[in-house]
């Protein structure tokens, strides 16, 4: 039976992994009460339709709505929204995680931190040429704090112009699909044009 003081820790992490990821580096106590009851969490979440996802090795854990199984007479409604991806934003995200990719083959540190001037520089072959650079950049900044909104950047209080990439981005986006999509972007915006 759990003490006053552990229902409210295991309720806490319980209502958090609800809300978004959870991250090793951002939720130390909340990650070791996972660490700790992981085969309970993941019992109680799959009685409501969802799965627990965690990489230990990564540092992150998060929910996703388990699939429909065939033969299911009563559909489970959706606990999880899905999030529906414009251009830009799946632009960026792939860009991200190719970056993301570079970094982890080429260095050995585990953070990846970008620059809003890096961001600026990968978007710009993708955007029209632009006769209001200002108005181009405020654009950009939109999409920035569209991405940071969704959890796959976060800012760095110490520096406003530097982002760290969520490594979460890596369970969104795998290695293999990178060219692919890169390669469908890039069409896409000849198309577009």
């Amino acid at each position: 039976m759990l003490s006053d003081a552990q229902q409210q820790q295991k309720s806490a992490l319980q209502v958090r992994l609800l809300k978004g990821p959870l991250y090793r580096a951002k939720h130390k106590e909340l990650w070791q009460w996972l660490e700790r009851d992981q085969m309970a969490i993941r019992a109680y979440f799959q009685q409501i339709g969802l799965s627990l996802l965690l990489d230990e090795m990564e540092g992150y854990a998060f929910l996703k709505q388990q699939d429909e199984s065939e033969g299911q007479e009563i559909g489970i409604p959706r606990l999880i929204s899905r999030r529906s991806l414009n251009f830009h934003q799946t632009l960026l995200l792939v860009l991200l995680r190719k970056r993301l990719a570079e970094h982890d083959s080429e260095e050995s540190a585990s953070r990846l931190i970008v620059e809003r001037s890096d961001i600026y520089q990968w978007l710009t072959p993708f955007y029209p040429e632009a006769s209001n650079e200002v108005k181009q950049r405020r654009e950009f900044d939109v999409l920035i704090k569209k991405i940071i909104d969704m959890g796959f950047l976060s800012t760095l209080s110490s520096h406003p112009d530097a982002f760290e990439v969520q490594r979460i981005l890596k369970a969104v986006i795998s290695a293999e699909q990178i060219s692919e999509l890169i390669e469908m972007l890039g069409q896409y915006q000849q198309e577009r044009e």
